[in-house]
């Protein structure tokens, strides 16, 4: 998987780009990072948490996600940028995190998003979208070689630091078509004609 941190979680934005995710900082950070990682599994394990911290693996046929996809079908999401969700993608579910949100799908196809949702009496309320879509050049900076994307991004609670009800478009690369500027559906739509079918890397 292309995302550079675990899956359950919304993280800082880092340089005005995507809310989800962070990009590595260093080596000796990473290090850290996964010796912090082995320590709390062995930790988790110990106590009776069990094995699996993580989403779990789930079909689009799977009836815990009944509330979450009749939450998704009330949005307009097409309108906001989302593309439809593939019905052979691999999805993991969260419930639970308390950071923000109450449940959150990840979605991995011919891109990645996360969605995320708030939990109602009678079910969920879709809040939160990121689709990230990866473009077909690699790209080095200070934290490491990257594979150039765009998120599209919309929510409407303040989950992780963009404006709320608005869509927010980023960029991560080198293309000058999509630096030094701001982002709109319609302008970043020739590239992602351009992008289709770009492997993920």
């Amino acid at each position: 998987m292309a995302w550079s941190v675990p899956l359950s979680r919304f993280t800082p934005r880092v340089g005005g780009g995507s809310a989800f995710f962070v990009r590595p900082h260093s080596h000796t950070m990473r290090r850290f990072t996964h010796l912090l990682f082995a320590i709390a599994i062995a930790l988790l394990s110990g106590c009776g948490v069990g094995p699996d911290l993580g989403p779990k693996a789930v079909s689009l046929s799977d009836t815990n996600l009944v509330p979450m996809l009749d939450a998704i079908a009330v949005v307009d999401r097409a309108s906001l940028g989302f593309t439809p969700i593939s019905t052979n993608a691999d999805i993991r579910l969260e419930i639970g995190s308390g950071s923000g949100y109450d449940t959150m799908l990840h979605v991995y196809a011919d891109t990645h998003r996360t969605i995320a949702f708030r939990k109602t009496q009678t079910g969920y309320r879709w809040i939160a979208e990121q689709e990230i879509h990866y473009g077909p050049k690699m790209f080095t900076d200070a934290d490491g070689t990257f594979q150039e994307h765009l998120a599209v991004e919309y929510q409407t609670e303040p989950v992780n630091g963009i404006p709320t009800n608005q869509i927010y478009v980023s960029y991560y690369g080198q293309d000058s078509r999509l630096t030094g500027g701001h982002l709109t559906l319609a302008a970043i739509k020739p590239i992602l004609d351009e992008w289709k079918g770009t492997p993920i890397r």
